[in-house]
């Protein structure tokens, strides 16, 4: 059984405003499969603000994954927010969704803008690459409110430093 992070009565962090074990949790789990590729996305991020690394080789088509992420899922940083901006199919089995991933690294904060590549196989969804897209939202001042919708001025919310 692979291991799940999420909190089964919180609100999932992939931003769909489900409870963990309406949304992410049973994909992370192995329980069910993605049935849309935005499914697997949102489950991706999840995995991301977990520091699931099982799960993100295992929901990676096995033509482009890699033998190791090789990422810093350990460390100073942490996903803050993401929005899905757009969703569509580039045939049958194949899909993109386009998405801002907010994250705080050291105290720092940041987005990835990214266009994220699908591939329906086996009954199920898998990540087959992404482009880093240039992003035009621009980084909130001090006292401008919060980019992750939180409601709150950025430097009480995603800009604070850490401790």
């Amino acid at each position: 059984m692979k291991e799940n992070n999420v909190n089964s009565d919180s609100k999932c962090p992939c931003g769909s405003k489900k409870k963990s074990i309406e949304c992410c949790s049973g994909l992370i789990n192995g329980d069910v499969k993605a049935t849309s590729a935005e499914q697997l996305m949102r489950s991706r991020y999840t995995a991301y603000a977990l520091r699931n690394e099982q799960y993100l080789l295992d929901s990676w088509h096995r033509s482009t994954r890699p033998s190791a992420l090789g990422l810093e899922l350990e460390g100073a940083m942490s996903w803050t927010g993401l929005n899905v901006l757009k969703v569509g199919r580039e045939g049958e089995n194949t899909a993109y969704v386009e998405f801002i991933a907010r994250f705080n690294n050291a105290g720092v904060a940041g987005q990835m803008h990214e266009r994220s590549h699908f591939v329906r196989e086996e009954n199920g969804w898998f990540y087959m690459d992404g482009e880093q897209i240039e992003s035009n939202m621009k980084d909130p001042g001090r006292n401008d409110p919060c980019h992750c919708g939180s409601r709150k001025k950025f430097k009480k919310c995603c800009g604070q430093r850490p401790g």
